[in-house]
């Protein structure tokens, strides 16, 4: 009896044994796969930011291109502003990327250049931030919580390098004083997203207003490339320039040869035919060049995605990547 006794218990013990080696193997054969499948991501991912990687370097060799054989005029009808988001295929996935014109918007980072005294003006003006401000009022149901003044005068605030409020904007006290506080950068813009923070600045107003506006990193830069400017973009020609109407604007810019105005003049002369007023003034915030572009890349490898934003600065015919983004839009 005890024998049998002894037996059964023997062979339950083994049945719990191989039950248990059982439960094991199916777990370390669970998690194995989990591992075959983390590294093959990884992988796949790895590929298809080096395919980014690629797409980048045929935009630093399209904008190399361009500067060589037209050294003194950027237009969209070159190179580099052809094929925009077109996917290419590669091996496994595809590829496709846009360059834009940064000097083809508002350069936010020219907000923090002192007011100056402008010829038969009785006020200091800043013209980014009479731009910005002109933009804001021109913008159609603007769902903004400020005025465009305000707005306008805190982003200015946010950049320049001291802590006192300039006019209606908002310095530290403001944002200090919030529920999750945070002090003003007092530098520059390092991207559109960071437009956010600024007092006024809600989402619904970003969305409005960030077709119009840019970021050139460390630059105050203002220099409008009429050449490269969106038909849609015409706002910001009638926001910078005295008694050019919408309209007005949207002619000039319809008016614009297939490869782009040949030298400022014959753009002025189009914007004086125009009605614009006070025009040398505001000689020097136009352009038909430029030196700084954003390229955006969408690389897709075994199903994986990967995005990527390079900005970009033309120089002496070198091209410098001024700053890289993973993910997203910037």
């Amino acid at each position: 009896m005890m024998i049998k006794r002894s037996q059964g218990a023997a062979l339950v013990i083994v049945l719990f044994i191989v039950a248990l080696a059982a439960m094991l193997a199916v777990e370390m054969s669970a998690n194995l796969m989990v591992q075959v499948q983390r590294s093959t991501n990884i992988q796949s991912h790895q590929q298809a930011k080096w395919y980014a990687f690629a797409a980048e370097e045929l935009a630093i060799k399209a904008i190399k291109q361009t500067k060589k054989d037209d050294p003194d005029k950027i237009h969209l009808g070159q190179v580099w502003a052809q094929q925009g988001g077109v996917p290419y295929p590669v091996d496994n996935g595809t590829l496709s990327g846009t360059i834009t014109d940064l000097q083809a918007c508002l350069n936010l980072n020219a907000l923090r250049t002192k007011p100056v005294q402008q010829t038969g003006s009785a006020n200091k003006t800043n013209p980014a931030h009479k731009a910005l401000l002109a933009l804001l009022e021109n913008i159609e149901d603007l769902p903004a919580d400020e005025s465009e003044e305000a707005m306008a005068d805190s982003v200015y605030d946010w950049l320049d390098e001291d802590s006192i409020t300039y006019r209606s904007g908002a310095e530290e006290d403001e944002y200090l004083s919030r529920k999750y506080p945070y002090m003003t950068a007092n530098s520059f813009f390092a991207s559109t997203s960071e437009l956010r923070l600024v007092k006024g600045f809600n989402p619904l107003v970003m969305e409005k207003v960030l077709p119009f506006v840019c970021v050139i990193p460390d630059s105050e830069l203002l220099a409008i490339n009429v050449n490269t400017l969106p038909n849609e973009s015409a706002i910001i020609l009638s926001s910078l320039i005295d008694g050019l109407s919408l309209s007005g604007a949207e002619s000039v810019l319809s008016s614009r040869p297939e490869e782009g105005f040949d030298d400022m003049n014959a753009f002025f002369e189009q914007v004086n035919q125009q009605g614009a007023q006070n025009v040398e003034a505001v000689k020097d915030l136009f352009t038909i060049n430029s030196d700084y572009f954003k390229l955006q890349t969408q690389a897709e490898f075994a199903e994986l995605r990967f995005s990527m934003t390079t900005l970009l600065h033309a120089n002496n015919g070198k091209v410098t990547i001024l700053a890289r983004k993973f993910g997203g839009v910037q």
